[in-house]
């Protein structure tokens, strides 16, 4: 899921791009959800909500089930619980069971895939081989990575049983929904078919008609780099989307400022992934070689500033941040930071936003809450928090 590469669709977006403005509706264009967000987290502007994507192969440890307990989100990614219980959605089931007992209120989402078979999963019993993406000039099978095997949404058969895949994990009242991954392939030129998009919006609009009421049906949709509209079309049917491959220059960032912000006034749940940036060679085989899990969280904590203040300065209700170092995995060996609320600045006061974001300069941006007002140089990957007490004293 974290990773961006040319199997992802996504061509690096030119230094010029420069868009003025995004629109998920267009002018007089209802919204099929009709803005309801009933069923969405609880939230407040006590300080920065958080989320994370998580697996573990095995069980999670009574601490990392407390950690996970922490989030207003959590969504079990792929490859969760099947060498313990057997397989992914039995897996699933029973960290999202252990989540809710320690925190009734966290929403849990089970991980789907739009386009990438993968295993270890129960459902796999009844996939048909048959269903499998092929190549229209030689029959050979669409393998993303040159490994995995691809589906095909054109296929009414293999479209049911997608559809059903999810239904029967939101009918356990412990998932809160489905978070449907590589979305952005749908359509990749190079391995689909012209109308394969197409097709793969008839099925997810057949899902979200199908979805238990008040079930959320998030995905990995939304991103600064992508041609067009930013793929901001798939929020006519998603609850919200996760933002990644946000950092790839100054426009590709200055527009996932912005994207945050029309996501959140028009009723969307924004949820950005980031990780250090800025980080020296030196720095980061410090953070590799370590063996402390706690040293690698100090290490990486002085590196949230810049990612975090892009989030803030597009922050609306319901969105939602989480900051990582390493693969979405629990398996203590991988030594992954994937707490968000560990880090100061998270947890710290933050209050309602005052207003919108200012632009000082073209690549310099500030915005004030309550208890801080950041201020955000782009080109710099530069940002300086200041707290109201600090403010008060100038």
């Amino acid at each position: 899921m974290a990773d961006i590469n040319e199997d992802d669709g996504i061509v690096p977006a030119a230094e010029a791009t420069n868009r003025s403005k995004f629109k998920i509706f267009q002018d007089g264009e209802a919204d099929p959800l009709d803005g309801d967000t009933t069923n969405f987290p609880n939230f407040n502007w006590e300080h920065v909500r958080s989320w994370v994507a998580i697996r573990h192969a095995f069980r999670y440890s009574g601490e990392q089930i407390k950690e996970l307990a922490a989030q207003d989100v959590v969504m079990l990614e792929k490859a969760n619980g099947h060498r313990t219980y057997g397989s992914v959605e039995a897996g699933t089931l029973e960290a999202a069971k252990r989540i809710k007992q320690v925190n009734p209120k966290v929403k849990i989402l089970f991980y789907l895939n739009a386009m990438c078979h993968y295993g270890d999963y129960a459902a796999n019993e009844t996939w048909n081989p048959d269903w499998a993406l092929r190549y229209t000039d030689t029959g050979e099978l669409v393998k993303w990575r040159n490994r995995i095997i691809s589906y095909d949404h054109r296929n009414l058969e293999f479209r049911e049983w997608w559809i059903k895949r999810a239904l029967d994990m939101t009918e356990n009242e412990e998932i809160d929904g489905v978070f449907i991954d590589g979305i952005c392939k749908v359509g990749h030129r190079k391995y689909c078919p012209p109308d394969h998009a197409k097709a793969y919006i008839a099925t997810a609009n057949e899902l979200r008609s199908r979805l238990q009421p008040q079930k959320l049906l998030i995905g990995n949709a939304v991103r600064a780099a992508q041609r067009g509209d930013c793929n901001l079309k798939h929020l006519k049917y998603l609850d919200g989307s996760y933002l990644e491959g946000w950092q790839q220059n100054k426009d590709t960032i200055r527009d996932t400022v912005e994207l945050i912000s029309v996501m959140g006034k028009t009723g969307r749940m924004a949820m950005l992934t980031s990780s250090p940036m800025g980080m020296d060679k030196q720095t980061t085989a410090e953070v590799e070689k370590t063996k402390s899990l706690e040293k690698r969280y100090d290490i990486v904590e002085d590196y949230i500033d810049f990612p975090l203040g892009v989030f803030l300065l597009g922050v609306e209700k319901y969105s939602y941040f989480t900051y990582h170092y390493g693969p979405p995995d629990a398996n203590p060996p991988r030594r992954t930071v994937w707490d968000p609320t560990k880090f100061k600045k998270v947890t710290d006061k933050l209050g309602m936003p005052m207003g919108d974001y200012v632009t000082e300069d073209e690549y310099i941006l500030s915005r004030e809450f309550e208890h801080l007002k950041i201020r955000v140089d782009i080109e710099k990957q530069n940002a300086v928090f200041t707290p109201k007490e600090e403010r008060d004293e100038l």
